[in-house]
């Protein structure tokens, strides 16, 4: 008699764990995150591009983002060249805070800011993060 209630407690946590599974593959497959989800990009700027080409296709991803998607957050951080009084015009490292739901449609907008990224840097490196709550800046 013992194997039943076992058997009932364990197809009790089953059932809800394959149904979220099948409900929100993307949510079931992220860890638990107390504040926001970002992604923190770490890029080098093109020799025959430049810093402003880069500056531009963030504020043109900004600004897409701020249409489609109001409660997420974009900025980007000039590295400081150590030893000199500059920022670098060779690197730049954005953040991308998540605020919540679904990706919108991506159109011939959210095209043409990608293209800028891609004319003017290359992504040296690409890290998911959960930020805690309370630390995602306001635009």
């Amino acid at each position: 008699m013992r194997f039943l209630p076992t058997f009932v407690l364990a197809a009790g946590l089953i059932v809800p764990a394959a149904f979220a599974q099948t409900a929100a593959p993307a949510a079931a497959a992220s860890p638990a995150c107390n504040g926001a989800f970002a992604i923190i990009r770490v890029s080098d700027i093109k020799p025959d591009s430049s810093i402003d080409k880069f500056l531009a296709a963030v504020a043109a991803q900004k600004s897409w983002y701020a249409a489609h998607v109001p409660a997420d957050k974009i900025f980007v951080s000039r590295i400081r060249d150590r030893g000199a009084s500059d920022y670098s015009t060779t690197e730049a490292i954005t953040y991308h805070f998540y605020g919540g739901g679904p990706e919108p449609k991506h159109d011939a907008d959210f095209g043409a800011f990608v293209q800028l990224f891609s004319d003017s840097s290359i992504i040296k490196a690409t890290y998911f993060t959960c930020i805690p709550a309370g630390m995602v800046p306001a635009n």
